[in-house]
């Protein structure tokens, strides 16, 4: 394939160097503002190129020695090129780039800001092993489908290191034809493992033999039963932060509701501090997790409902209503029910795709312009990486 001398200028979402060859921009990952670089050609459009880095000719002064020796090859993390306070300065200005994008105001009490991860190493508790056909279990080579080992990997866990390693060691605890391990561990050191064949659903997941599939944890809220296959965060530190700043937002309200609640991560600590929460969330494993969890710390306060969030209308006085959809945002119908039917005072959007989360805040923005962005604050949950979670509350 071709090769092109390229210096990049910027960046551009989702942390891709951003030069110009020909009249043509051009995306480089793991490149950095003022890098002249030495570029291969992977896919060339009309418009734009896709390129991979063959050669650093001369770094930029911002570029720093990646810390882990498996970066070059693993698709894990995409920003270890840059130092801890870089990456935080990059986030925060493609946060600001994706809400300028979409004409979202600066919020009224304060400037969108940015909390660091309090550990940038061994901090990810929840991941996605890949396993090929020999039983090789890892992560997936950059650009590629193709499994490679990452025995010595920076930002797992000591609990999800030594699963990575019982696997390796012990093969024949995997069934055959496994394509993915789901797989959890709490901050004690616990895993948990759930295999799948094929795409995430309920028929192609598989137990692994001798391997948990829940593990208890607990964020200072209570202990919580969290299952590998189901939702759970990654950052158990930032996740702390999060909730912390989730119940000063709710402290003292009457009537709270949540919806994509899982297995209770939030709804635990929002019951401590509000009258009555009901929580909604569509997979029928978590709320029945949620329910034993409400129950094994004496929550009275605390009702689970299952259903698919665009299908439930709340039409309840809400004193708050707190949202923290998957990645992809919420539907529309939700959307349209916040606007119509929930007569919520605030609302606490909880998101980990900050251009979701653009969009949302733009369409809430075209519907009604009763709701005021009140504050916007980004979390650090994957360090080394492009990803931010973000919460943003809004007033009515």
């Amino acid at each position: 394939m071709q090769l092109i001398p390229l210096t990049i200028e910027k960046y551009a979402p989702p942390g891709n160097g951003l030069g110009f060859f020909q009249d043509k921009a051009v995306f480089v990952p793991r490149a950095v503002p003022g890098d002249e670089l030495l570029v291969r050609v992977e896919k060339e459009k009309k418009r734009y190129i896709i390129g991979s880095l063959e050669e650093v000719v001369r770094p930029s002064p911002q570029r720093c020695q990646p810390s882990c020796c498996h970066y070059e090859v693993c698709g894990g993390c995409d920003l270890l090129q840059l130092s801890p306070a870089d990456q935080l300065d990059l986030k925060r200005a493609m946060l600001l780039q994706v809400l300028t994008g979409a004409k979202i105001p600066e919020p009224v009490d304060e400037p969108a800001k940015i909390v660091a991860s309090p550990d940038n190493h061994f901090y990810r508790h929840r991941a996605v092993f890949h396993c090929n056909s020999e039983k090789k279990t890892g992560f997936l080579r950059r650009r590629s489908h193709q499994v490679v080992a990452v025995p010595e990997c920076l930002v797992l866990a000591p609990g999800l290191k030594k699963l990575l390693l019982k696997l390796n060691d012990k093969a024949e605890l995997l069934p055959d034809h496994l394509t993915n391990c789901y797989v959890l561990s709490s901050q004690n050191g616990d895993f948990a493992a759930t295999g799948c064949r094929g795409r995430f659903r309920a028929g192609n997941l598989v137990s692994i033999k001798t391997i948990p599939q829940v593990v208890k944890e607990d964020y200072g809220y209570g202990e919580l039963e969290l299952a590998a296959a189901g939702f759970a965060q990654v950052n158990p530190r930032v996740v702390t932060l999060i909730i912390q700043d989730l119940i000063n937002h709710c402290a003292g309200f009457d009537l709270v509701a949540e919806l994509y609640g899982g297995s209770g991560t939030f709804s635990l600590p929002l019951a401590q501090v509000v009258k009555m929460l009901t929580v909604y969330e569509s997979d029928a494993d978590a709320v029945r997790r949620g329910r034993r969890n409400a129950a094994r710390n004496q929550l009275q306060n605390i009702r689970f409902i299952s259903g698919r969030a665009e299908k439930i209308v709340v039409n309840e006085p809400l004193d708050a209503l707190v949202v923290d959809p998957p990645r992809i945002g919420l539907h529309a119908a939700v959307i349209e029910n916040i606007v119509c039917c929930s007569p919520a005072r605030k609302l606490v959007y909880i998101s980990c795709n900050p251009a979701t989360l653009a969009r949302d805040l733009a369409r809430l923005k075209v519907l009604s312009a009763d709701f005021t962005l009140k504050s916007i604050k980004a979390y650090d949950m994957y360090p080394g990486t492009t990803h931010l979670e973000v919460m943003a509350v809004l007033e009515r």
